[in-house]
């Protein structure tokens, strides 16, 4: 079977405006921009939050997703620098509330019950993608602690983890790490990657995101993930969030890195890559970032170190990045990372820990990796048995979690 036919995609690109004072501009200052830019692209330019959506129509091969993203941005930043506005293209703003991404559409898709089964088959691999773009080390005056502060925070929930859905029990939803969505252009939407701050490698990114899924679609099962997969993507998913390429992952083989995950994710579906106009090897920055396990938020934080200021942070990322070249030379330059662990039961309890202080409703302590009720609860009461927390249950607060030692 083949899912897609015929085989397209494309990404809308979330991009912030900063203006002189490296204040996020807010929508209603944007319309005009991109109805401008809509009409002279020829592209469907629009607005969403506080961004300009770069959404790059519908793309069936690399060269023409390439050749789009460079016309726009080109177009894009000489028309904002006119009125002293400037582009800043990064998974968050450090220090306003901005979250932004670069989903990826993957098309043709018509049978929506084959998408929802596919939507679960896809579970075990979003976190690679999700390692491969993280682009938010910093986000409302935080810094440092995640690598993709959007993902952990699931970016005011417009990138939630997927539920695995039974087609014949469920409803249309939205906002998921992968979701079908029929009801505007066909597509299998792919929400967890950050916005890039290359454009090359968000022109990659979508090219492979999409030969993948294609990939997928050809090799479909309906039987749902087990316990045990689903609570691995979960974990997995926090760790991407962590980590970004320097991640390990659990999975039903073992243990394995990220870097060896989107290695194999790369080499599966050469033939869909082929079919989109492109080899592996002409994905010149995906490779470079493998070879070194770095991503773009590893230049995030370098800069952050150096500007501990978050707008001049702002201003000094949106200037350096005007060529857009800015994270290829990097590449050239930076020492390459080594893996880090996955984490074992002390480390998730520990993760989950970390979340509850002195009255914490129990609800705060799933924000760490999400899990599911029986899983989060089955945590809880391993942390009251080990003396680390107690429960307290009243009419007025609910059920509320206490930190013994606070």
């Amino acid at each position: 079977m083949n899912l897609f036919e015929p085989r397209t995609f494309s990404t809308d690109w979330e991009i912030v405006v900063m203006d002189k004072l490296e204040r996020v501009v807010k929508a209603d200052k944007l319309v005009g921009f991109a109805d401008m830019l809509r009409a002279e692209l020829d592209l469907p330019i629009q607005i969403d939050y506080h961004s300009l959506e770069f959404a790059m129509g519908i793309n069936t091969s690399f060269a023409q997703m390439w050749e789009r993203v460079q016309r726009a941005t080109d177009r894009a930043g000489q028309l904002l620098r006119e009125y002293g506005l400037e582009l800043c293209p990064g998974g968050a703003h450090p220090k306003e509330p901005s979250f932004n991404s670069a989903h990826v559409h993957v098309g043709t898709v018509l049978d929506e019950t084959q998408a929802i089964y596919l939507e679960n088959q896809l579970t075990c691999y979003v976190p690679a993608f999700a390692a491969l773009a993280a682009n938010s080390p910093f986000s409302h005056g935080q810094r440092g602690e995640y690598k993709s502060y959007r993902v952990r925070q699931t970016a005011y929930g417009c990138t939630r983890p997927a539920p695995l859905r039974d087609p014949w029990h469920t409803q249309q939803m939205w906002g998921t790490d992968a979701s079908a969505k029929l009801y505007s252009r066909p597509t299998l939407e792919i929400r967890i990657p950050d916005c890039a701050t290359s454009r090359r490698f968000l022109a990659e990114l979508a090219t492979f995101v999409a030969a993948y899924v294609h990939y997928q679609g050809t090799r479909l099962r309906e039987e749902m993930p087990s316990k045990a997969d689903y609570r691995d993507y979960l974990v997995n998913r926090w760790s991407a969030a962590k980590h970004g390429l320097q991640a390990t992952f659990h999975h039903d083989t073992g243990i394995i890195t990220a870097v060896e995950m989107l290695d194999g994710m790369l080499d599966a579906c050469h033939e869909e890559l082929a079919q989109l106009g492109v080899r592996r090897a002409e994905l010149v920055v995906i490779e470079a970032m493998l070879k070194k396990r770095v991503c773009q938020a590893d230049m995030a934080l370098e800069l952050s170190a150096r500007y501990p200021d978050p707008y001049c942070l702002a201003s000094v990322y949106a200037k350096l990045g005007r060529h857009w070249e800015m994270f290829a030379e990097y590449l050239e330059r930076t020492p390459a990372l080594a893996p880090l662990p996955a984490p074992d039961a002390e480390a998730i309890m520990q993760e989950h820990l970390a979340q509850i202080g002195e009255g914490t409703h129990y609800y705060e302590s799933r924000e760490s990796m999400f899990f599911p009720p029986p899983m989060a609860d089955a945590m809880i009461e391993n942390m009251i048995e080990g003396g680390y927390i107690r429960r307290e249950v009243s009419e007025r607060a609910g059920v509320m979690l206490h930190r013994n030692g606070c």
